[in-house]
């Protein structure tokens, strides 16, 4: 089993090294931070705007907002996405424990993308 592990984290880590796109779940949770482009759908709870990966975890999207439609908007405008579209997020992926209004899914796991667009 630590065997496997070992594998699976030298090759998530030759595909950053390369730049290869991650998808949202694909190292261990005990991971520090990544960087790449990260693979979901939009959704929102609670006020706040999340990535959601196909493994079912929720990323908080960092510097995104939800306009009044619902929808995925950049601060200070420009719109994204509606709910369920599908998205990809480029940026870094982090854990960080802090007190939200984010109650639903949280704000754990944080994306800080520097682009997302819908595909």
């Amino acid at each position: 089993m630590a065997k496997t592990k070992k594998v699976a984290l030298a090759a998530c880590a030759l595909g950053l090294a390369v730049g290869a796109a991650v998808p949202a779940a694909a190292t261990p949770a005990a991971a520090a931070s990544r960087t790449g482009t990260f693979y979901g759908t939009y959704q929102h709870a609670d006020g706040c705007v999340y990535l959601r990966s196909a493994a079912g975890y929720h990323y908080l999207l960092e510097g995104y907002t939800m306009g009044g439609n619902g929808g995925l908007y950049k601060k200070g405008g420009g719109f994204i996405a509606y709910p369920g579209w599908r998205i990809a997020a480029h940026g870094t992926q982090y854990n960080k424990s802090s007190t939200t209004l984010c109650t639903t899914w949280g704000a754990y796991r944080r994306i800080k993308a520097t682009s997302i667009y819908s595909y």
